[in-house]
């Protein structure tokens, strides 16, 4: 998954002469959670949501008539952004984004390319690309199988066990336990016989960890796990 794919494009800016209260107008009426900050040399800096509402958080309680006008006719972006932030390159992996936003707590990335800033992606942007991969808008049902080694032909038996029972199969993800060699294998299906699939498997010999039958993935109340 490539970034370039995935990213917001032509992000809106802003630059760094730019009025707090402005930049504050600007990210409400664009409901944006952080904006780049431009000027002739190029990407100069990011202000984020939580910063800017800060800002007038901390003047709305203070009510002190200097501090307003202070934040509203003289306190720049300048003033709060962040400096050289952390880029990403828009031929990056959404993993490797995803990767160095846990390691280093990072939430929103200016996204470069050959030197100009081509996109933005936020935590927002990667959990839109990972509900797409588990298909949390679709019709499905799940089953999760016991942490196990992944070898050579594993998916492939699985795959066919399930197939054999004339489900429809849509997405196999494997998830690591931490400190440990085997994974989970996470199965998403279409089927009007989930106990059936769930006995094929059973019999094949993969240990059931959970099994959920939904209606549809966003529609919580009308599903369950047994």
């Amino acid at each position: 998954m490539i970034l370039r794919n995935w990213m917001e494009k032509s992000p809106v800016t802003t630059t760094s002469d730019t009025l707090v209260s402005e930049a504050i107008q600007l990210l409400v009426e664009k409901n944006l959670r952080a904006l780049p900050v431009l000027d002739e040399s190029g990407l100069r800096g990011l202000v984020t949501r939580k910063e800017l509402q800060g800002c007038a958080t901390a003047v709305a309680r203070a009510q002190d008539k200097h501090e307003t006008d202070y934040f509203l006719n003289r306190l720049k972006i300048k003033d709060i952004m962040i400096r050289m932030p952390k880029t990403v390159d828009a031929g990056d992996t959404v993993e490797h984004c995803i990767l160095r936003g846990q390691r280093e707590l990072i939430r929103n990335f200016p996204v470069m390319e050959n030197g100009k800033l081509v996109g933005m992606v936020s935590s927002y942007e990667l959990f839109e690309a990972l509900s797409n991969i588990l298909g949390t808008e679709e019709v499905w049902c799940g089953i999760t199988l016991e942490p196990m080694l992944i070898e050579s032909g594993i998916i492939r038996k699985v795959t066919a066990v399930i197939e054999d029972t004339g489900a429809t199969l849509f997405g196999v993800f494997t998830m690591r336990l931490p400190g440990s060699p085997k994974k989970r294998i996470i199965l998403r299906l279409e089927t009007n016989d989930l106990d059936r699939v769930e006995a094929a498997l059973r019999d094949s010999g993969f240990g059931i960890a959970e099994v959920m039958q939904q209606v549809q993935a966003c529609a919580a109340d009308n599903g369950g796990t047994h």
